[in-house]
């Protein structure tokens, strides 16, 4: 939106031309009023999309740290799997081993002859050969017993935790798999709300570059000044100031650099802000002529009074006029209403002191 400001021309010989720019002046106005609410909407856009990135990266992050968990947790299963094969494989050697040692032990009884454990008892001579042997039988028979189930019972319980081993491992590789794919999606998400943004940050850039031009709205108005008051030296008011907004003092902002609340950038402050509720009296801080009524870009409803030697206040976001273009004013009569009307958060009165329609501190006229 190209805004094209011709305050240059606002000359007081020339009543019809004054009134043609004040008309360009308003629609212009209207149109800026519009690019703020724009504005408003667009950095709201821009801080929830910029949040809901934070947020994804924070998830992204977590999953992360989960999936390096998993994979770190099914190296350790392998390894322990691995250690089990071998552990396996070892018992089921000592198991042949065995088994071969106690098919020896029978074969070398089969050879020996057909000799039953009853009949080795049977053959002794008297009841100590009986008691010896019947230990002896007794003892091979526990050891036969303990040597097969021990070898059982080894390879039963190595096999058993391989296999909750196993169990586990595929557990944790399908959450690794469900991990990843919700990575997934959280970086597609991202990378989509990253377009988002780009774009509303596009559309900020451009709100910005509008931003430019009502700062050099912001020049032309010290032009317009400096021309409409000819230069003139004529004393038109007091030189003292008063309170523009009578039983209202509160600084809600003051003069110089701030963090600007709509934009949401540092720019120079060139008033001060007097909190007070909407429809609170304004006054003029002194006497002098009304040079300029109407709506001016960012300021919205706005009255410049020349109080002469160069010297003009401005009053600014006014909801209602009480004088108009070319009006003689005196210090403390009412010449507006608060409002919210421009660039505002809500009600209150911009109010600035220009010299030669250059800013300066107000607090530095204000007795």
């Amino acid at each position: 939106m190209a805004v094209i400001f011709m305050l240059g021309a606002i000359l007081p010989v020339y009543a019809d031309e004054l009134e043609d720019h004040q008309r360009q002046l308003q629609e212009v106005g209207k149109d800026i009023s519009q690019t703020r609410s724009k504005i408003d909407s667009v950095k709201k856009q821009e801080r929830s999309i910029m949040g809901e990135i934070q947020r994804l990266e924070k998830n992204i992050v977590a999953n992360e740290r989960q999936l390096e968990s998993t994979v770190d947790r099914i190296a350790y299963l392998e390894e322990n799997i691995a250690q089990l094969e071998i552990e396996i494989k070892d018992a089921q050697q000592e198991l042949d081993d065995k088994t071969e040692l106690l098919s020896e032990r029978l074969i070398v009884l089969y050879e020996q002859g057909d000799v039953s454990y009853l009949e080795v008892l049977l053959s002794a001579t008297d009841i100590k050969d009986f008691l010896t042997r019947y230990d002896m039988v007794n003892a091979i028979v526990e050891q036969d017993v303990d040597l097969i189930d021990t070898i059982d019972k080894q390879k039963h319980d190595l096999e058993t935790k391989k296999s909750d081993l196993a169990v586990k491992q595929n557990e944790l590789k399908k959450n690794y798999e469900d991990q990843k794919s919700i990575k997934d999606t959280l970086d597609q998400q991202k990378s989509n709300k990253k377009g988002v943004l780009s774009s509303v940050q596009q559309e900020k850039n451009a709100y910005l570059r509008a931003l430019e031009e009502l700062e050099q709205t912001s020049r032309e108005l010290e032009s317009m000044i400096r021309r409409m008051q000819g230069g003139s030296t004529t004393q038109l008011g007091t030189g003292t100031y008063t309170w523009p907004t009578p039983g209202y003092s509160s600084i809600t902002s003051a003069y110089g650099m701030r963090y600007h609340p709509i934009l949401k950038v540092r720019k120079m402050h060139t008033g001060v802000d007097i909190g007070a509720p909407g429809g609170a009296s304004i006054v003029a801080a002194d006497s002098g002529k009304v040079i300029h009524c109407g709506w001016m870009g960012g300021y919205g409803q706005v009255i410049v009074v020349d109080h002469g030697n160069g010297l003009s206040t401005l009053y600014a976001h006014m909801s209602a006029y009480a004088v108009s273009n070319g009006a003689s004013v005196t210090k403390g009569q009412t010449i507006g209403r608060v409002g919210s009307t421009g660039w505002s958060t809500g009600p209150h009165l911009h109010f600035e002191v220009r010299i030669n329609g250059s800013y300066t501190d107000p607090m530095a006229y204000i007795r």
